[in-house]
Parts: C-alpha cells; sequence; structure tokens
C-alpha cells in the first residue's frame, strides 16, 4: 500500500527523466485566491526558465552529436578498409593533417594494429577488429544518443507550451476576478436601479461594453498622462486586446524582469514589441533586449538629454528630415528629402555617427513628446506617424549613396522602434519604381504594404487627402508657409501649450540632480543592466519601411 502511495506522488517523466508539465485544466486548484496568482505565475516562469535551459542544453548536445558523428564514421571506413589490406600488398601513400595549413606524406604498408586517438592526449593501439567494433559501437551509441536529444527537444517545447498555456490560464482567471471585484464594489447598486428608482440595464450594458474596451494597466509601469485607447481597433492593439494577449504581456514582463531590466516596461511598450514579433513571447524579449543593448551602446538616456545638433541647418541642404504638424488621424507627419544627398560633401560637415544619433534623439522625441500631445489633442491614443518620402532627384547615379545611409537608419527603425508607421506615401518614385515595388511587396506582410503608397510627380492629390494643406509644406502642395522654413519650425501639438508636457525623460533627469528628502510624487526608473553590441544591425524582419525602400533602391541602380 505505501508502495502504491509512494508512487502516486512521483512526477510522471520522459525516458530520460524530464518531468511532465502540470497541465492546469481548473485555475482554482492551483491558486485559491487573487493573493496566489503572482506567486504561481513565478513559479511557473520559473518552470518555464527551467525547461528553456534544457533545451538549450540539449541543442548544444545534438550540435555536439552531429559534428563528431562523421569524424566516427570517417574513422570506421578507414579502419575498414585497412582491414581489406592483405599482408605482401604494396604500401599505400596518405596525407595527414598537422594542423590547418600543415599536411604530410606517409607510406602505410598492411597492418594488423591501429592506433585510435580518444582525447585528452591519450592515443592507444587496438587490433583492427578491435578498433572496428569499438567504433561501431560508439557510432551506434552516438546515433542513439542524437535521437534522444531530439526526442528530448520535441518533448520540451511541449512542455513550454504547455506551461505558456497555464500561465495565460492563470492570469486570465485573475483579470476576470479583479473585473468581478470591481462590478461588485462600484456596479452593483448602479446596475440594478437608476436615479429615479427605475431600472437601468442598458446602463449596465454600456458598462460591460466599455470594460471589454479597456486595456490592463500595471500601476508599477503604465504611468500615462494621455489617452491609452487605440483607433485601431485590430486585436493587438491597446483597449482591443484578448485575454492570451494580456497574459503575454504579463510573460514578457516577467521574464524581462528577471533578465534586470526595469526601463521601458509599460504595457504600451511592450505590446508594440509583441505585435512586431506576431505575440511570440520570446522573438519579442529578444528584440526588446537587443534594441536594450543598443541603447546603453550608444548611450541614448544621455543623447536624448544633451545632444547637440549644431550642423542641422547645413546638413538640411543636403537632407532635409524633419516633423512638421499632423495629417488627418492626428498623427505626426514626418518628411524626409533624398534627391540631394551626397555623403561626401556631408561628411566634411558631420559624420555617420551623429546623424544617426540625431536620428534615434528625434525617435526618442517622437515616443515622447510628440505622440502624447498628438493624443492629448486626438482624445486617442496615437502611436505611429505619417511618413513622407520625397525621391525627387534620385536618378540611377545616386542610389547607391542614397542606399548605404537609408539601410542603416531602416535597420534602426526596425529593430530598435518597432511598429512606429502609420502610413508611407514615396513621392516623385523614379522611373521603374513603382514596376520593382510591386513585385517586392509580394514579399511584404499585408498589413505592412496597406501602408505604403508609392505615387509619382502627380502625388499632391492623395497626400492632400491625408495631410490637410495647412498642415503641409507648400513644396510639397500644401499651403504651410512656417517663418524660416518648415523644415526648421517643429510645429506641431507638441509645441503648443495647450498640449504638450515636459516628456518623461526630461522630468527624469531634472529629479536625478534634486536632492530632497521631503519632495514627493518623485519617480525613480533603476537603468537596464545589460551588455551592448554595435550599430544598427541588418533588418530583422520587422513590419517597417526598410524593405520597400532600400532593396527598391537598389533593384533600380541594379536596372
Amino acid at each position: 500500500m505505501a508502495d502504491k502511495e509512494e508512487q502516486k506522488d512521483v512526477a510522471p517523466t520522459n525516458p530520460r527523466g524530464i518531468p511532465y508539465a502540470p497541465f492546469v485544466d481548473k485555475v482554482e486548484d492551483y491558486v485559491t485566491s487573487r493573493a496566489d496568482v503572482e506567486t504561481t505565475l513565478k513559479s511557473f516562469q520559473e518552470m518555464i526558465s527551467k525547461y528553456q535551459f534544457m533545451e538549450v542544453n540539449q541543442q548544444r548536445r545534438a550540435s555536439g552529436l552531429k559534428d563528431k558523428m562523421p569524424d566516427i564514421q570517417k574513422t570506421l571506413d578507414t579502419v575498414q578498409f585497412l582491414k581489406t589490406r592483405k599482408p605482401g600488398s604494396d604500401a599505400i601513400e596518405a596525407t595527414f593533417e598537422l594542423n590547418d595549413t600543415l599536411f604530410a606524406k606517409a607510406r602505410i604498408p598492411p597492418t594488423e594494429e591501429v592506433y585510435l586517438w580518444l582525447g585528452a592526449n591519450v592515443m592507444l593501439s587496438y587490433p583492427i577488429d578491435e578498433a572496428k567494433e569499438l567504433l561501431s559501437s560508439k557510432l551506434a551509441a552516438a546515433k542513439q544518443s542524437l535521437a534522444n536529444c531530439e526526442e528530448d527537444l520535441d518533448f520540451l517545447r511541449e512542455q513550454i507550451t504547455t506551461m505558456e498555456v497555464a500561465t495565460a490560464r492563470v492570469y486570465n482567471w485573475d483579470v476576470t476576478m479583479k473585473r468581478k471585484e470591481k462590478n461588485e464594489q462600484e456596479g452593483i447598486e448602479d446596475a440594478s436601479t437608476g436615479k429615479n428608482g427605475t431600472p437601468n440595464a442598458p446602463v449596465r450594458v454600456l458598462n460591460m461594453a466599455a470594460e471589454q474596451s479597456t486595456m490592463t494597466l500595471d500601476p508599477k509601469y503604465d504611468d500615462y498622462d494621455f489617452p491609452t485607447m487605440s483607433p485601431n481597433n485590430q486585436s493587438g492593439h491597446p483597449g482591443h486586446t484578448t485575454p492570451q494577449q494580456d497574459a503575454q504581456v504579463h510573460q514578457l514582463r516577467m521574464k524581462l524582469e528577471q533578465d534586470g531590466y526595469t526601463d521601458r516596461l509599460d504595457t504600451l511598450t511592450l505590446l508594440r514589441f509583441l505585435r512586431a514579433r506576431k505575440f511570440d513571447v520570446t522573438l519579442a524579449e529578444k528584440m526588446f533586449v537587443e534594441s536594450e543593448k543598443w541603447r546603453k551602446e550608444i548611450n541614448l538616456d544621455d543623447l536624448v538629454q544633451n545632444f547637440d545638433y549644431k550642423e542641422k541647418k547645413e546638413v538640411f541642404e543636403y537632407y532635409p528630415q524633419y516633423y512638421h504638424k499632423t495629417d488627418k488621424d492626428g498623427r505626426p507627419v514626418y518628411i524626409e528629402q533624398l534627391g540631394n544627398i551626397d555623403l561626401n560633401a556631408m561628411y566634411k560637415i558631420t559624420t555617420s555617427d551623429r546623424m544617426l544619433q540625431n536620428l534615434a534623439v528625434e525617435y526618442e522625441k517622437l515616443a515622447d513628446p510628440r505622440l502624447p500631445a498628438c493624443s492629448r489633442k486626438s482624445g486617442n491614443l496615437l502611436e505611429t506617424c505619417c511618413t513622407i518620402m520625397d525621391l525627387k532627384g534620385v536618378g540611377v547615379t545616386k542610389v547607391p549613396s542614397v542606399y548605404s545611409y537609408v539601410k542603416l537608419a531602416s535597420a534602426m527603425s526596425q529593430n530598435y522602434y518597432p511598429e512606429r508607421l502609420g502610413r508611407l506615401y514615396l513621392i516623385n518614385a523614379p522611373w521603374g519604381f513603382s514596376t520593382v515595388f510591386s513585385v517586392v511587396k509580394g514579399w511584404l506582410d499585408p498589413i505592412t504594404v496597406e501602408k505604403i503608397h508609392v505615387l509619382g510627380s502627380g502625388y499632391q492629390k492623395d497626400l492632400l487627402t491625408q495631410v490637410p494643406a495647412e498642415n503641409l509644406p507648400k513644396t510639397f502642395g500644401g499651403s504651410c508657409e512656417c517663418e524660416g522654413g518648415c523644415e526648421f519650425s517643429d510645429e506641431g501639438p507638441w509645441t503648443d501649450p495647450q498640449w504638450a508636457k515636459p516628456p518623461k525623460w526630461q522630468t527624469k533627469a531634472a529629479d536625478a540632480n534634486v536632492i530632497d528628502n521631503e519632495a514627493t510624487n518623485q519617480e525613480t526608473i533603476s537603468e537596464g543592466t545589460k551588455e551592448a553590441p554595435a550599430k544598427p544591425t541588418e533588418p530583422v524582419g520587422s513590419t517597417e519601411y526598410a524593405v520597400p525602400i532600400t532593396e527598391s533602391l537598389k533593384a533600380v541602380a541594379a536596372e
């Protein structure tokens, strides 16, 4: 009887002793109240981390076996060949590799004995028959080990999926219970009677609709002073997430906290990274970590505070890049004119690094204060901008110069600032560009393609349907003529006192420079602790605009 009870308590495992993940069919079996949720989710995350650690080890082991097996097979083939050599046969001539670049020749007479290298500076002599038997057994064992590794890898992936589903179920249960408690505390009386004592069921229906359209916020990280409801009602956008997507936000945040990150873990930011990676938590985590490494390497938190682009006016003679007012949806309009780019002349004024630093700083200012100010004015959350890229003057001779810089700039956009493109207008597109793009767009996500509009010289009508004439510079067919030039005005809601507020990165720096033990409402945001790699890498499959621009320009150049 005792043996049966002992067997019952032992967790089931696969043949190599890896335990099965618990399948959460009924959440109440794991949590008794909302107070247990955080502990349960952390324990689930620890199990996921352990499975992922075992997965990495198995992958490494399988890779080692795949490397060793050809060598064992090659040695076995050599031993079998030597066994066929009969006494009295002519010696054979062989070439031996002494190191990567040095070889030696040797004559090998028929032999009944071979030396096998066992590793660790050990070589032993074996009769040919024993050597063949040893190598055959080693090869068979390696094949079996590889098969076990591959079986275990499939098993581990299943357990990771099971644990991710369990995490989502517990998180969703917590959200449901939270809403239930809120309803009980705030909604029961109002739902039953109105002010005049009559039933108020319609109001309750509206309240439920509003609840379904709200975003689950984390009080630790989500400190927003602007609307958080996206006008885009597609799944995965703020205010339009499913319970599973909410759980994935929570899971991503937990993983990043375990990695030591504390900055930029707010819900809106994590949702952007998750959308960019189709809500694959592992890929979103990798993208976020790479972004943080890059930020640390270029010291972006300091740059956004102190960067002074003194050469801006001179650079803009060749390459204007600027934000200017808003489109009809309230988004910032970003304009680039590529026709006069002359990198040789520009690099006498500035450097590629400073141009990219300026671009990074402008991206930071897009995130705050530009987009928050636009959101306040429109009454909806705005996370993207409307981009106009003027290709007038970009002929075949200029394409290589334009391509080299745009490639670096677009890599920054894709890899480190995901989900920032609302619409892209490519105007004054050169001959052949539309044809090339019609091929390229077949490789892109349909949602991305829908954002991109390739227009020739007669672009004004299409452009003015998106950007009001009073907001569009006169150069592009609008009526705006800012004093000193639209490219230098930085006009928009972010400079209007009615909508503008100091950016968080500015108030954070001010708080860091003030020592006041009695101060209140001070926010302390600690830095991430990760190492950093190099400059923007190649694009890694984002939904931003780099692929159609850079590849199409390259194709036009080839023609």
